[in-house]
């Protein structure tokens, strides 16, 4: 017999068997405490929890519904260390780059997300391959059109942290997240204080 808990992680609860749940809490202390003088703290304590929440989920099916301590172990392996001594900023190259894949990224998108996937597969900005879409539409007669919405049906959605660093080419980790999600906030921020 082992002992469970359950807990929530960003609003969603798992079981996880008693040494995993220790694990877990360490590592989100850590992460509490590296992010101490960050203002948008709590934001990104709730992403690097919904990140965590994700593997977790990957874990379980119908005839499973707790995560054991060596799957904790090994989704913190995965994550990486949330400190690090003179941690790389987002804009520097990483150290391994992750394998691009396509998806569609919905956030921010007009219809369904297919040129934000594109962009963020090629590196571009997300107007020029509007831009583009519109343009080549308008020379082919609508064939774009059609291979937009073949696009549309075919390539699979960013649901996850993970997916999305994937449809961009960069690593995925608690440093990389907790970065990203640092510029993330920052940016809205600025563009609030603008308006």
């Amino acid at each position: 017999m082992k002992t469970v808990i359950t807990l929530s992680l960003n609003g969603k609860a798992y079981t996880l068997e008693d040494p995993g749940h220790a694990r877990l809490r360490r590592y989100l202390d850590e992460a509490e405490q590296a992010l101490a003088q960050d203002p948008d703290r709590a934001e990104i304590l709730e992403d690097l929890e919904q990140a965590i929440g994700e593997k977790c989920a990957k874990t379980l099916d119908a005839h499973k519904d707790v995560v054991s301590a060596d799957e904790i172990a090994q989704i913190i392996d995965e994550m990486g260390p949330v400190r690090a001594a003179e941690e790389p900023s987002v804009d520097s190259t990483p150290s391994g780059t992750a394998p691009k894949k396509l998806y569609k990224i919905r956030e921010g998108a007009m219809i369904a997300g297919v040129c934000n996937g594109i962009a963020a597969y090629l590196g571009l900005d997300v107007t020029v391959v509007r831009v583009a879409f519109a343009v080549l539409t308008f020379l082919t007669g609508g064939f774009w059109i059609l291979l937009y919405l073949v696009i549309m049906i075919l390539v699979p959605s960013a649901d996850t942290f993970e997916q999305r660093a994937a449809a961009r080419g960069v690593p995925f980790n608690a440093q990389q997240l907790m970065e990203r999600a640092k510029l993330r906030y920052a940016e809205f921020r600025a563009r609030r204080s603008t308006t």
